[in-house]
C-alpha cells in the first residue's frame, strides 16, 4: 500500500474534485441510511389500525430517499470516476515524457515488450484504484459507520451479534490480501513477456516467414499465454473462494440478529418494525463487506502495478547537463575535438571501446573514419550528441565540453544519421520533414535531391504524399537510407554524422551522393562513417581505427604512401573490384 503513496502528487493536483466526490459519497450514504427508517415506521403502522394515507407517507419518504441516495451516488461517478480518468491522462503524458528523457544504456537493458506492458496495463490498473478503488473504499467506510450508528440507535445487543463475524473478517483480508498481491505481480511480469514477444514477432515477421518458423513461435507464444492463463485462474479461484467467504459470512450474521430480534419481539423491547428496520442495515452491510474482497483485489493490482512503474520514474538519466556552469550558443561552428577519450560499456570495464582518441577536426572540414568491424567507429561518434559519455577524457564542440551544454541545445545542431534506419508509418514527406525546422516543403525537396532520392519519389504514385509502411517496409534498403539522410539534411546541422549510411546504394550513387553534401553543404562539418575506400578519399582528413585506437590519420595520397593499414584497405577493395568486374 506504500507504494501508492507516490500518487500524492496527483491527488493533490484533483484535490477539489476528490473532496467534492467524498461530500457526494456521505450524502448518498446519509439518504440510503435514513429510508429504512420509513420502512419500520410502515411496518408497525400496519400492526394496528391505520389509515392508508399514513402507509403510503411513509413509503413515499422511503421512495424520495431512495431517489436521492441515487442521484448523489451518479454525482460520486462523475466525480471521482471521471477524475481517475484525468489522471491516468496526467500519468501516460508523465510516463512517455519519462521515457524520452532516459538515455540509451537504460533501452540497451530494457525491452519494449515490457514498457508497453507497464504504460497499458500497469497504468490501467492504477486507474482502477484511482476510481473505482478510491470510490467503493470511501462509500464502504461511510456506508459501514452510518449504518453501524443506526444499529447501535435501534438495539447495540443486536449490533454485538451483527459484528461478530467481524475479527474473521478482517484476519482473512489480510491473509488473501498478501496472497493475491504477489499472485498479481507475477501475471504482470507474465504479461509483460507476452507484450514483448508478440512485438518482437511481428516486428521480424519477414524473418520468421523466411526461416519457417511460425510453428516454433506459435508454441513460444502457447506457453507464455498458458502460463498467464494458469496464473490468472489461480488468482481468480482465489477471489472467487474470497467473495463466497465474504457473502457466506455476511448471510450468517443475520441468523443471531433474527433469533435475538425475534426474542426480542416477544418481550417486548423491540417492534417487528424495528426488527425489519435492522435486517435492512445488515442486509444494506453485504455488498459493502463482499466489495472488500473486490476493493483489496484492485488495491493489490495497484500496488505491485505501482512498483514497476516507479522503477521506471525511478531511473534516472546517465546523460544530463551539468546546470548553470555551461554557456550555450545559437548557431554551431562546428569545430570538434576529442581530448584523450577512453570508453567501455557499463558492466565491461576489461573490454575498452575505445582507447586515448585525441583528435582535433576543423570547422567545415569533411573527415572520414574508417577501421575494420569493432575497432570503435559507430561508439566514437556516438559521443558526440552524448548518446554516450565517455568514461575518461572530454568531446568538445566549438571549444565547449558537450557535458557543459543543455542536450536540447547540443543535439539540435547535429544531424546524425544511424547505421540501423528508421522510418515512421507516415507520408515520404512528413519522414522528411520530421527533420526540419521550417515545416517548407521546398526544402524537403532540396534534401531528398541532395540524397539522391528525389527521383524516385517522384516515380511514386503519390509522390511525396506515399504513405510508408511500418519502418517503411515499402522502400527498397537504399531508399530507406536515403530518406534518413535526407531528414538529416532538412535539419540543416552545423554538424553531420553519417554512421555507414551509404552502405545499401551502389558505390556510384554514393560517390553522387558524398559530392552532393560537398557542394550544397560547404560550411557544414561533416563525418563520414564507410568501408569505401571509394568514397572517403576525397574528404579533407582520413582517420583509420584499429582495436579502439587511432591507427593512422591523413589525407588519402598521405595514407597510401605509408603503406600500413590504409592501404591494405585499398589494396583489398581494389583486388574485390577486379574480380566482380570478371564475374
Amino acid at each position: 500500500m506504500k507504494n501508492l503513496l507516490s500518487l500524492k502528487p496527483y491527488l493533490l493536483r484533483y484535490k477539489m474534485k476528490f473532496l467534492t466526490g467524498f461530500v457526494f459519497i456521505v450524502l448518498t450514504n446519509f439518504f440510503a441510511i435514513i429510508g429504512p427508517k420509513y420502512i419500520g415506521i410502515a411496518i408497525d403502522t400496519m400492526n394496528r389500525p391505520f389509515k392508508i394515507g399514513t402507509v403510503a407517507a411513509a413509503v413515499g419518504f422511503y421512495v424520495l430517499y431512495a431517489i436521492l441516495s441515487g442521484f448523489f451516488l451518479f454525482l460520486v461517478r462523475q466525480k471521482i470516476i471521471v477524475t481517475s480518468r484525468l489522471i491516468e491522462y496526467d500519468l501516460k503524458n508523465d510516463y512517455y515524457r519519462h521515457l524520452q528523457k532516459l538515455s540509451r544504456t537504460f533501452y540497451n537493458k530494457t525491452t519494449t515488450g515490457e514498457l508497453i506492458s507497464r504504460g497499458t496495463n500497469d497504468l490501467n490498473a492504477i486507474r482502477e484504484f484511482l476510481g473505482p478503488g478510491i470510490m467503493y473504499s470511501c462509500n464502504t467506510f461511510f456506508r459501514l459507520l452510518f449504518a453501524l450508528i443506526a444499529m447501535i440507535a435501534l438495539s447495540p445487543k443486536l449490533t454485538f451479534f451483527a459484528l461478530l463475524p467481524a475479527p474473521v473478517l478482517s484476519y482473512s483480508v489480510y491473509i488473501i490480501g498478501s496472497n493475491m498481491q504477489k499472485r498479481t505481480k507475477s501475471i504482470q511480469e507474465s504479461y509483460a513477456a507476452i507484450t514483448n514477444l508478440v512485438q518482437e514477432n511481428l516486428s521480424g515477421i519477414r524473418i520468421v516467414k523466411s526461416y519457417i518458423r511460425e510453428p516454433f513461435e506459435i508454441r513460444r507464444f502457447e506457453d507464455l499465454n498458458r502460463d498467464y492463463y494458469g496464473k490468472n485462474l489461480s488468482l481468480a479461484k482465489l477471489e472467487a473462494l474470497f467473495y463466497a467467504f465474504l457473502t457466506a459470512l455476511t448471510a450468517f450474521s443475520l441468523l443471531p440478529v433474527v433469533w435475538v430480534g425475534g426474542l426480542s419481539v416477544i418481550d417486548g423491547s423491540m417492534t417487528i418494525g424495528g426488527i425489519a428496520q435492522f435486517i435492512v442495515y445488515v442486509s444494506m452491510l453485504t455488498w459493502p463487506i463482499v466489495s472488500i474482497g473486490w476493493v483489496t483485489s484492485i488495491i493489490q493490482r495497484a500496488s505491485s502495478a505501482q512498483v514497476r512503474l516507479n522503477e521506471i520514474f525511478n531511473t534516472k538519466p546517465d546523460i544530463t547537463a551539468d546546470e548553470g556552469i555551461s554557456p550555450t550558443f545559437k548557431t554551431l561552428q562546428g569545430a570538434l575535438s576529442f581530448r584523450d577519450v577512453s570508453f567501455h560499456y557499463p558492466g565491461q570495464e576489461n573490454h575498452p571501446v575505445l582507447r586515448h582518441i585525441s583528435l582535433d577536426i576543423a570547422s567545415g572540414s569533411k573527415v572520414a573514419i574508417v577501421g575494420a568491424t569493432g575497432s570503435g567507429k559507430t561508439t566514437l561518434v556516438n559521443l558526440i550528441p552524448r548518446l554516450y559519455d565517455p568514461v575518461a577524457g572530454s568531446v568538445l564542440l566549438d571549444g565547449i565540453d558537450t557535458r557543459f551544454l543543455p542536450l536540447d541545445t547540443l543535439r539540435e545542431q547535429i544531424g546524425f544519421v544511424p547505421q540501423v534506419n528508421f522510418l515512421f508509418s507516415d507520408t515520404i514527406e512528413n519522414n522528411i520533414n520530421w527533420g526540419s525546422r521550417n515545416d517548407d516543403l521546398n526544402e524537403v525537396i532540396e534534401a531528398s535531391r541532395i540524397a539522391m532520392l528525389h527521383d524516385d519519389i517522384i516515380d511514386f504514385p503519390d509522390g511525396f504524399k506515399t504513405m510508408l509502411g511500418e519502418k517503411g517496409i515499402n522502400l527498397s534498403g537504399g531508399q530507406k537510407q536515403r530518406a534518413c539522410i535526407s531528414r538529416a539534411i532538412a535539419w540543416k546541422p552545423g554538424l553531420l554524422v553519417l554512421d555507414d549510411a551509404l552502405s545499401a546504394v551502389d558505390t556510384g550513387t554514393e560517390a553522387r551522393i558524398f559530392e552532393a553534401l560537398l557542394q550544397k553543404l560547404p560550411e557544414t562539418t561533416i563525418i563520414l562513417i564507410s568501408h569505401r575506400i571509394s568514397t572517403v578519399k576525397n574528404c579533407d582528413r582520413i582517420i583509420v581505427l584499429k582495436d579502439g585506437a587511432i591507427a593512422e590519420s591523413g589525407t588519402h595520397e598521405e595514407l597510401l604512401k605509408q603503406q600500413r593499414l590504409y592501404a591494405e584497405l585499398y589494396n583489398q577493395q581494389l583486388l574485390e573490384e577486379e574480380i566482380l568486374s570478371f564475374s
